[in-house]
């Protein structure tokens, strides 16, 4: 049975409480600060290293446990630079408890995502707001869900990879219907100008089954000036639990469903 994996923050604050060493937390994008592995370290008496993954393994080795690819993020779809995963955490409190002499815990074999959904309602309760809130214009909360989703897409546009920090907009993949809709699984980070033609249809993004990645697709109106992103892997999280929503973005694709089948039938027409 898949098992949902605790966040990084919680798996961070376990092992310090074992060690009494100072508290840390997940910094920007999620990343693992290297003073809590070198707290770690200097406690179980291993010398430092390179980089936070190797840093990471010798803590793990130290005491004889394996050490996995899928503990470092540089071996995830999005490339999440030298940081370590949730599951990496996980066995680092591994070690550490068999270093104080007590019983390591299982790891989860497979992991379990919630798929975030909107409400079964959200179109009537998105008609019901003001125009103001519809447009983005002052909604409650904006600022904060903004940072939120920049930090997590380490500031970073999904599919441009434009770092610009102004150019960039949080899209919702359902169209916002109030707070219920600002949830980390129903953001993208987007450049302006794809934002609006994500917006309109023209830019989607769909989930790859087969090279399980989330692609971007450029509408045959849109294909001209933006080709270069057609069918590109686009940057996700390095935690799972903020990927994007699949539900989501099949009812958002659904919303575009007429425009895009329209450009299929007189793709077939000209051949």
């Amino acid at each position: 049975m898949a098992t949902r994996i605790q966040p990084k923050w919680q798996t961070m604050q376990e092992v310090c409480e074992l060690l009494g060493i100072p508290l840390h937390r997940p910094s920007k994008g999620s990343s693992v600060p290297q003073i809590f592995f070198s707290d770690i370290a200097s406690h179980m008496g291993i010398p430092q290293q390179s980089s936070m993954p190797a840093l990471a393994r010798a803590i793990i080795e130290r005491v004889h446990l394996p050490w996995l690819d899928s503990f470092s993020s540089e071996h995830t779809n999005s490339g999440g630079g030298s940081t370590v995963t949730a599951l990496g955490l996980l066995q680092i409190k591994n070690a550490v408890l068999v270093w104080l002499g007590r019983a390591p815990f299982r790891l989860p074999s497979e992991l379990e995502v919630s798929d975030w959904e909107p409400d079964i309602n959200w179109q009537e309760i998105r008609d019901s707001l003001s125009r103001s809130l519809k447009e983005g214009i002052d909604r409650p909360g904006a600022s904060s869900f903004r940072t939120l989703v920049l930090t997590e897409y380490q500031n970073t546009c999904a599919i441009t990879r434009c770092e610009t920090e102004r150019a960039i907009d949080i899209a919702h993949i359902v169209p916002y219907y109030g707070n219920a809709s600002d949830h980390m699984q129903n953001a993208l980070p987007l450049r302006t100008d794809i934002h609006r033609l994500f917006d309109s249809g023209l830019i989607r993004v769909e989930f790859d089954e087969v090279n399980k990645l989330y692609v971007s697709k450029v509408h045959q109106a849109a294909f001209p000036d933006y080709a270069e992103f057609d069918y590109v892997a686009i940057a996700v999280p390095e935690n799972i639990d903020s990927h994007p929503s699949k539900k989501a973005l099949e009812i958002k694709n659904r919303l575009s469903k007429s425009l895009w089948e329209s450009s299929n039938v007189m793709n077939s027409s000209d051949q």
